[in-house]
């Protein structure tokens, strides 16, 4: 207290209140979680959808796998096969050559050995050209409907994959939540309202109780907390593929503005000492004091650590209410989860 203000003490305490302010921020917390709640079911329903889709078509691939084998060993086969028969084949016309050779030669037994030799080759050619003719429809040339169909690809769920080359990519949440973080840069995440009892004691004649007046006032105000996001960056955005989980991570609240509603505010009576009369007057310097001890207690309550754990939990609820439904957009497989700063 200033020495031309001895006879003038201040005693200000301010603590936290109920009311319409803060039941609203618990019912909002409340359907938040509600949100929270039933958004992760759908994720993980998505992802439960999405992986039944992923076995379902890998079995279709391992079908179509077995299948094409199966298809390719039978062509084997058969092609064994023709290739059997037209050996065989070919032998017969050789023999038959042979034979008819021979019947040739027998034929023409006072013959100049020179027409033996003769039929003999005119045999065997004979032979020949059977084999190859008949060789002809035993190897057809491969038409289109012979050709093996290319094996179609299997399109599965989109995912996110390390490299980012099938579908999205790290880059499209990290996006999709910095722009959500643009939008709400400063994010107030909570409301206290005080109360603040302050007693005001006008000292008398000699300090004497008789000569004394005293008030007390009521004053209100309030406390705002909010999230810097302003600040965000990649690097606070994790994408964890296995666990289909973007993580994000946010400073801690903060006592941003302290106010205080001099409409509320409540005055007693002044209590007086037996020969003290009159109101508590107070002059511009000591009002200014009391608007300073008011202040600092408002202050000395809002920044304690009780309330920033408050803030801190309402915090993580407004901030996955601004982010999850920009993740879920990229993909419904995935949730959100909201961590602070070390």
């Amino acid at each position: 207290m200033n020495e031309k203000n001895k006879n003038l003490s201040i005693h200000a305490k301010a603590d936290r209140i109920e009311n319409e302010t803060t039941a609203k921020q618990e019912q909002e917390a409340a359907e938040i979680r509600e949100k929270k709640k039933k958004a992760e079911e759908k994720a993980d329903q998505a992802r439960a959808e999405a992986e039944r889709k992923k076995k379902l078509a890998e079995e279709a691939a391992k079908k179509k796998e077995a299948e094409d084998s199966q298809r390719r060993t039978e062509e084997e086969a058969v092609k064994k096969e023709k290739e059997q028969t037209a050996q065989n084949r070919n032998q017969q016309l050789l023999q038959a050559g042979a034979a008819a050779a021979g019947t040739i030669a027998a034929s023409q037994p006072d013959q100049h050995s020179g027409a033996f030799w003769k039929g003999v080759i005119l045999g065997l050619l004979a032979g020949v050209l059977g084999c190859y003719l008949l060789m002809r429809p035993a190897s057809p040339a491969v038409s289109a409907a012979d050709t093996p169909a290319p094996t179609p690809s299997i399109v599965t769920d989109v995912v996110l994959d390390d490299d980012g080359i099938l579908g999205y990519t790290a880059a499209d949440f990290q996006e999709a939540v910095l722009g959500g973080a643009s939008e709400h840069q400063e994010l107030i995440v909570m409301e206290q309202p005080l109360s603040i009892s302050t007693t005001i004691t006008r000292a008398g004649l000699g300090n004497f109780p008789i000569f004394s007046k005293m008030k007390d006032v009521t004053y209100y105000g309030s406390g705002i907390y909010t999230v810097d996001l302003s600040r965000m960056d990649k690097a606070h955005i994790q994408v964890h593929e296995d666990l289909r989980t973007v993580t994000v991570t946010i400073p801690h609240a903060v006592l941003q503005y302290v106010n205080t509603d001099v409409t509320k505010t409540e005055f007693e009576d002044t209590e007086k000492g037996f020969l003290a009369f009159g109101d508590i007057k107070l002059t511009a310097e000591e009002t200014n004091e009391l608007e300073k001890s008011v202040y600092h207690a408002m202050h000395e309550r809002l920044d304690s650590e009780d309330l920033y754990n408050e803030a801190d939990r309402f915090a993580v609820l407004k901030t996955w209410e601004v982010f999850q439904p920009l993740i879920t957009a990229v993909s419904p497989e995935y949730k959100v989860e909201i961590i602070f700063e070390k």
